[in-house]
């Protein structure tokens, strides 16, 4: 059943939600304790994720973490995550850096689908005529957007024949954060030991508290500010009512909007709608802040408890989908994913490479590792790398992820619709692959040449 359709038991919601709380708890216990994770710096979410998935029924069976649950709670949380984003900040910063990373993030999520949809042309025409052709554009979804939307995209093609298309999805994403981490951290200390970064002098300059995971000798932060009276609710809690009210609306409006296209014929486009979700989610939330902004009532949002919820629906998010993978399931496209994502994982090394040493002046290994974590894992990948190299965040690295990745969304929208159109329009035949593939070959082209026009990009360093 699509993740969509509210159909869970609460007692297995309940008993669901204990199990992954005891998961993370798990996993910071591990961070803390085992050097591997420390040196690594492995976050406690990932940790927790592949200790569920060991301790679930794929592997030894001792809790009853069921895939399709896990997956409706990915696909919920991806919608409550956007809604804080829209919710705790009035406006972007559109700065010089922010541009250029958004068009580096771009750049990024066109050349990973194309190899994903190259390399599955390769066993269609090849080994596997049956392989489901759109598998390959699950891949930037899966790196560069991570795994909600991943998954929810991968399920939304399940009816045009994509067989577990969501379980893909989060395998995808999964290999990105292994890539991320471990390939990440290496190419960090590499960085450091040849002195290519600018703040950071050595491994040594790494804190104790960051490889822990634990603020034990260093000044704890400021988590965010009371901006309601305790006496009459509780501050956190309004916080997390205006997000709820939001998803309420996207609720509501995806609900008119649907039953309006099922009465005009238009069926077959419902379950797209419904996986934009959080598309919406975001578009009410900026309309709600947009309108508490004009109306002087935005001082009751605090940004610190906003992105404290947002951190919290990150973390169940990112257990939930690690835990969610079956292998059963997914067994017969294994190869095909493997073979995508380690190509596509060397393709995004040199793309950001070339691109952020040509489009930035300074701080160009900062936020060159910060952006390849945020594509082939989440931007929290890439705020836990580039704080390896810039503890306190000093250099502009860290922003332009936060700001750059709120105008490559909007800038990706019509990527994300292309994506759609083999199977909404051209009814999943290869066809309509290779014109899919043309025009995002021709959309790449016209980022780079309007990057170009307005001076930001310079293809001699």
């Amino acid at each position: 059943m699509e993740a969509w359709h509210l159909a869970v038991n609460l007692k297995d919601v309940v008993l669901d939600f204990s199990i992954l709380s005891l998961l993370l708890i798990i996993g910071s216990a591990l961070r803390r304790y085992v050097p591997f994770f420390r040196r690594f710096l492995i976050p406690n979410n990932i940790i927790a994720g592949f200790i569920g998935l060991i301790l679930g029924a794929q592997l030894l069976g001792l809790f009853d973490l069921n895939s399709d649950r896990l997956g409706k709670y990915v696909y919920h949380l991806l919608a409550l995550t956007f809604i804080t984003i829209g919710l705790r900040q009035s406006k972007g910063r559109w700065g010089k850096g922010p541009i250029n990373k958004s068009f580096i993030e771009l750049t990024c999520y066109i050349i990973q689908a194309v190899i994903g949809l190259l390399i599955g042309f390769v066993f269609i025409y090849t080994t596997k005529p049956d392989l489901f052709a759109g598998m390959g554009f699950l891949l930037p979804l899966g790196f560069g957007m991570g795994p909600g939307i991943a998954y929810t995209m991968g399920q939304s093609w399940e009816k045009f024949g994509f067989a577990n298309g969501g379980m893909v999805g989060l395998t995808f994403s999964v290999i990105g954060f292994l890539i991320a981490y471990f390939v990440g951290i290496i190419i960090v200390n590499r960085g450091i030991s040849q002195r290519k970064t600018e703040i950071v002098d050595g491994p040594e300059d790494i804190t104790e508290d960051v490889r822990m995971g634990v603020i034990k000798n260093g000044k704890p932060q400021v988590a965010g500010y009371l901006t309601l009276s305790q006496e009459a609710i509780e501050p956190l809690a309004f916080q997390a009512g205006l997000i709820g009210s939001v998803y309420f609306m996207t609720y509501g409006l995806l609900f008119l909007i649907t039953s309006l296209m099922a009465k005009a014929g238009l069926s077959d486009f419902v379950d797209t709608i419904w996986s934009f979700h959080f598309i919406f989610g975001l578009l009410i939330a900026v309309l709600v802040r947009k309108i508490m902004d004009v109306t002087d009532r935005s001082y009751l949002i605090d940004r610190g408890l906003m992105s404290r919820l947002s951190g919290l629906s990150v973390d169940y998010l990112i257990v939930a989908s690690i835990a969610a993978i079956n292998f059963t399931l997914i067994k017969t496209n294994l190869v095909p994913v493997l073979i995508m994502s380690l190509l596509a994982g060397f393709a995004t090394y040199f793309i950001i490479k070339f691109t952020a040493y040509r489009s930035f002046n300074k701080y160009n290994f900062e936020r060159f590792i910060g952006i390849f974590g945020e594509m082939t894992g989440t931007i929290n990948s890439g705020l836990v790398l580039i704080r390896v190299t810039d503890p306190n965040f000093d250099s502009p690295a860290a922003e332009d992820l936060a700001y750059g990745g709120g105008i490559a969304l909007f800038m990706g929208l019509p990527l994300l619709i292309m994506l759609n159109l083999p199977m909404t329009l051209f009814d999943n035949t290869l066809s309509g692959y290779w014109i899919t593939l043309g025009m995002i070959l021709a959309y790449l082209l016209i980022l780079w040449l309007v990057w170009w026009a307005v001076g930001l990009f310079h293809f001699n360093e």
